[in-house]
């Protein structure tokens, strides 16, 4: 658990990171074109990482055909976040994200979702779930009530499509292995996002010009370090619950969100510092409940 305990937190970072990159190049060239050239971008990175381990032993492992479907997902992902990020601004985008995401994460204990390990709520956690739902309350504000019903919405959405990319992602990695499960994260949400661009045909007029103002970073940043996220999810999500994980790499996110949000105010959000000091101090208190039945012998999946 303290490998994920580094690791989680350091992704969670980046998506932050990568959403800003995202976000500025929607503004820049339009929210379909963005997820293209994301989408382009991580192809190219994870096909150049896969061509350098050609000789790589390959999995023989058989995957049901939705787990296939994990980068249509993404760019419904992609697009929610893109749009709750310009509307919201980064620390109310996250926070609305995690509530979406935490809810489906503990569903997926609950159910054991596609096959995973179950991890049914149980009393001992609600305290944490408590913190956790207080500091997002606080993350959100007093000032929530003039924001865009829309832009909250897709907010929600981004967590739960996030939540669901991560799972089928991780599955698919454990059957056929990172590095291919990735490549066809890229090549399914490559080809929804054409198949969107020719349905909804986004006017071309202007778009090389603002390509070339956008420049290389914000053109292949996101889709680069989108690579190293969707692959380091992957390995993180079958290890530990999903629940566990959804925090781990929020502590990172969130705390990386703040320093977003000051750079570009200029001061310090109060409400949304303390929002996430209580959700990362549920962090801290479930995993001293987790430590606590492990000692005991009572860590077992339908107890945690």
């Amino acid at each position: 658990m303290r490998l994920f305990g580094l690791l989680a937190p350091a992704v969670g970072a980046l998506i932050t990171v990568m959403c800003g990159i995202n976000s500025a190049l929607s503004l820049k060239v339009g929210a379909l074109y963005a997820i293209l050239f994301i989408h382009c971008a991580g192809f190219v990175a994870v096909s150049a990482f896969c061509a350098a381990r050609r000789n790589e032993p390959r999995r023989d492992g058989r995957a049901p055909a939705y787990l296939y479907l994990a980068g249509c997902v993404g760019v419904g992902t992609v697009f929610g976040t893109n749009m709750a990020f310009n509307a919201l601004g980064a620390s109310l985008a996250v926070a609305l994200a995690l509530l979406g995401q935490t809810l489906f994460s503990l569903a997926v204990d609950a159910t054991g979702f596609l096959g995973r390990r179950r991890y049914p709520l149980s009393a001992r956690r609600l305290p944490v779930l408590a913190m956790v739902l207080a500091g997002i309350a606080c993350m959100a504000g007093r000032g929530t009530s003039g924001l865009s019903a829309v832009a909250v919405l897709l907010g929600l959405a981004a967590g739960v499509s996030n939540g669901l990319n991560s799972i089928l992602n991780a599955e698919l990695g454990l059957r056929i292995g990172l590095a291919r499960s990735t490549r066809i994260n890229y090549i399914a949400g490559l080809a929804t996002t054409v198949a969107l661009i020719a349905v909804l045909r986004p006017p071309l007029e202007g778009l090389p010009r603002s390509a070339a103002e956008a420049g290389p970073l914000l053109l292949a940043g996101g889709g680069f370090l989108g690579v190293v996220v969707v692959a380091s999810s992957s390995y993180i999500y079958p290890r530990i619950p999903a629940f566990s994980a959804t925090l781990l790499v929020f502590a990172g996110q969130a705390l990386a969100g703040l320093a977003f949000d000051f750079i570009a105010l200029g001061r310090l959000d109060a409400s949304k510092a303390l929002g996430i000091g209580l959700v990362v101090a549920g962090l801290g208190l479930d995993a001293a409940r987790a430590r606590r039945e492990s000692r005991s012998g009572g860590g077992t999946a339908e107890q945690a």
